[in-house]
């Protein structure tokens, strides 16, 4: 049976779960470079030793200087692989040098994390051959000398220290990484926008879905999109009503609600989120316990909400989600630790997909290059899907497009030849992937 988190008290507000941005942060916070290389650590689960890109390196080049028959032609290899990024274009595993690009920064540390989260037990088990070189083949073999594995969670590498807060995006995320790991070299070229655009669908759906807590397990919800080539009006109100303006209504509850919901949890235990965490407390006595930290927490934080005597813990979990939130309303003295943690939600995860269109205002866009990786994705390992059929891909992974965008979304298909039109209707549209 589930417990809350012993002696309830007001604390400070702390969020060390279900989200990865800190009450800190500001701008330009994330080095996508390291991010990648702590990802690809958890997905893989393999380590490379602190600080031993340069013994790596001279070890390429006693391989080489052995091999040669002129020796001199190390330089050349040097300059080709290790001047630039080439040597993490050949092999995915490669990209474990870039988590320690950046040492001691906790930013890249807690983005990695979170994608460990949403990985929650799978990892990349099967190696695909890759075809390589001579050179190429050599300096993986070399490489292969400082890998430190453990299948394990927890052994090499990190576990998971949270239960999904979207199931639902976890397995999508979890399907496209297996697709994308059968196609090494896209994986290469495409992996950073992979995770760009895994953290803004979860950001968005959970967003969305933060609000229906007590509805049990999140689903996909509608979340408007147009096409970046596309005009934006007022007269589209799907795009309107179900796009930019519900993710911003929404994102001032992230913080609040999930650090409501971690304060009522122990630490050191598995978090569960907070529509389950509502579930679990179903089973128990705590209405009275969670009543008793509602008054608490609105005396220290010297609240004047009205909330009512619960009468379970549904409405008990309610009204300190009120209180959380009201904490930070305006005229609080919270209010701009909220506001900036917004901000930071905005730029640092969504930016990508946010463009302002003037007298439209604000809309959520799908650049041509974000678009061709979720198609991608979306047929996997089918040749083709009916347009419709792809369009629900997208819906299953949070990202919904109208009558109108689907058209721009067609011609674009159209330009650059990976559809195949049998008749006018939408069901005789066949979309293939690029890859």
């Amino acid at each position: 049976m589930f417990e809350l988190k012993k002696n309830l008290e007001p604390q400070n507000n702390k969020l060390t779960s279900f989200f990865p941005i800190n009450t800190k942060d500001r701008k330009d916070i994330f080095d996508w470079d390291s991010v990648l290389g702590h990802f690809v650590k958890y997905c893989y689960r393999k380590q490379v030793s602190t600080d031993e890109f340069d013994k790596f390196q001279e070890a390429c080049k006693s391989a080489f200087e052995a091999k040669l028959d002129v020796p001199e032609f190390w330089p050349v290899i040097e300059r080709m692989y290790f001047e630039n990024d080439e040597l993490y274009k050949i092999s995915p595993e490669l990209l474990l040098f870039k988590a320690q690009k950046v040492q001691g920064n906790s930013a890249n540390e807690r983005l990695g994390d979170f994608f460990l989260n949403l990985l929650q037990n799978f990892y990349i088990e099967e190696k695909v051959d890759t075809k390589l070189n001579f050179i190429e083949e050599e300096i993986v073999q070399s490489f292969n000398n400082f890998v430190i594995q453990g299948n394990p969670a927890g052994t090499v590498t990190a576990k998971t220290n949270e239960e999904p807060y979207l199931p639902f995006i976890s397995k999508k995320f979890e399907k496209d990484l297996r697709f994308l790991n059968s196609k090494p070299k896209y994986f290469l070229s495409s992996i950073t926008d992979f995770l760009k655009l895994y953290a803004f669908l979860y950001t968005a759906q959970l967003s969305i879905n933060i609000s229906e807590w007590s509805s049990g397990e999140p689903s996909s919800k509608r979340c408007y999109f147009i096409m970046d080539n596309e005009k934006a009006s007022d007269e589209r109100t799907w795009v309107k009503d179900f796009g930019y303006t519900q993710l911003e209504r929404n994102f001032e509850k992230i913080f609040p609600f999930l650090a409501m919901s971690e304060s009522l949890q122990e630490s050191g235990t598995i978090k569960v989120p907070l529509w389950k965490l509502n579930e679990l407390l179903k089973g128990t006595d705590s209405t009275e316990l969670l009543h008793e930290y509602a008054l608490k927490f609105k005396d220290n934080r010297k609240l004047k909400t009205n909330i009512l005597e619960p009468d379970n813990t549904e409405n008990a979990l309610s009204n300190l989600l009120t209180l959380s939130l009201d904490q930070f309303a305006k005229g609080e003295s919270r209010y701009e630790i909220n506001t900036l943690y917004c901000k930071a939600i905005e730029t640092e995860l969504c930016g990508h997909f946010i463009q302002n269109r003037r007298r439209a205002g604000r809309v959520l866009v799908f650049n041509q290059d974000y678009i061709l990786l979720l198609t991608n994705i979306a047929i996997a390992e089918r040749e083709q899907l009916r347009l419709h059929e792809l369009l629900k891909e997208f819906e299953a992974r949070g990202v919904y497009f109208d009558k109108q965008s689907q058209k721009q979304l067609v011609d674009f298909y159209e330009r650059i030849g990976n559809v195949e039109r049998k008749s006018d209707s939408g069901d005789a549209v066949y979309v293939r992937k690029t890859v």
